[in-house]
């Protein structure tokens, strides 16, 4: 029963950012990676550390308010949202409003500093500003897709946003393993064998899968004691892997009763 309540209320949490305009994101992004950038791309930086995209801070305040909101009523992230948290936020002037969205993208600058004015944790903010520039960085990547060569990159971050990956599938009649990044929705190839979280390369690792849902299987690396949520797409066909997610609470709660915590989950929760 518990896990039934925790996958509605995560659903109605992603349902509820879905209505907040996804299908705008508040830029445009219309350069083409030049030369150097894309040589530098190839030799393993992701493209938001290359070439990221400016943005619009005060309509991304907007809705990283409407984003902390969101965690409060249906108790998302690491913790919940504090009357004292989002007080504070609507207590900034314009030039912290700026100062926030800038050092929260692309890349997290003075978070505890920021977390400390504004009476929440560090691992909170993260969890907000993940799920706020979201759909920003989806439109970014589907964008920086059309000009680089995913199926070259061959890493255990995204090549798109830098990010660890947050669930993977097993694709094709040789069921080869692509990692999909729940931060920007890119997915690429990756080997089949080994960990992405600690590199840990070994052919025996471990799963669990569920009786009555075969396509379903979880890695196990007891070197860094993460697991990697995984569907096999030969037994069920296509899958969605954000939706995947959301409907797989079940597997967290086993994984975390063995002792494993999911990789990358800092900005995640």
């Amino acid at each position: 029963m518990e896990t039934k309540k925790n996958t509605m209320r995560k659903a109605n949490f992603h349902l509820e950012l879905m209505d907040l305009g996804n299908d705008n994101p508040p830029f445009e992004w219309k350069e083409s990676l030049n030369p150097k950038q894309m040589k530098r791309w190839e030799r393993g930086e992701a493209a938001l550390a290359v070439a990221p995209p400016k943005i619009e801070s005060e309509k991304m305040f907007v809705r990283f308010v409407a984003v902390a909101k969101a965690c409060q009523k249906w108790r998302a992230g690491p913790e919940p949202a504090s009357d004292e948290f989002i007080k504070s936020l609507q207590e900034l002037d314009k030039c912290q409003k700026e100062g926030l969205m800038l050092a929260l993208f692309p890349v997290e600058r003075n978070r505890d500093q920021w977390a400390k004015l504004l009476n929440v944790t560090g691992a909170q903010l993260a969890y907000i500003a993940y799920h706020t520039f979201k759909p920003l960085l989806k439109f970014y990547g589907e964008k920086v897709s059309a000009q680089v060569s995913i199926s070259h990159w061959l890493k255990n971050y995204c090549p798109v946003c830098g990010d660890q990956p947050t669930m993977a599938k097993l694709s094709g009649q040789d069921g080869h393993r692509k990692l999909y990044c729940g931060r920007c929705e890119t997915h690429w190839r990756y080997k089949r064998s080994g960990c992405p979280y600690c590199n840990e390369d070994d052919s025996e690792a471990s799963f669990f899968t569920l009786d009555d849902n075969r396509q379903y299987r979880v890695y196990l690396c007891d070197h860094c004691k993460s697991y990697l949520k995984t569907v096999d797409e030969r037994e069920c066909g296509e899958v969605d892997l954000f939706c995947e997610d959301i409907l797989t609470v079940e597997l967290d709660e086993l994984a975390h009763n063995e002792g494993y915590q999911r990789g990358g989950t800092e900005h995640y929760g």
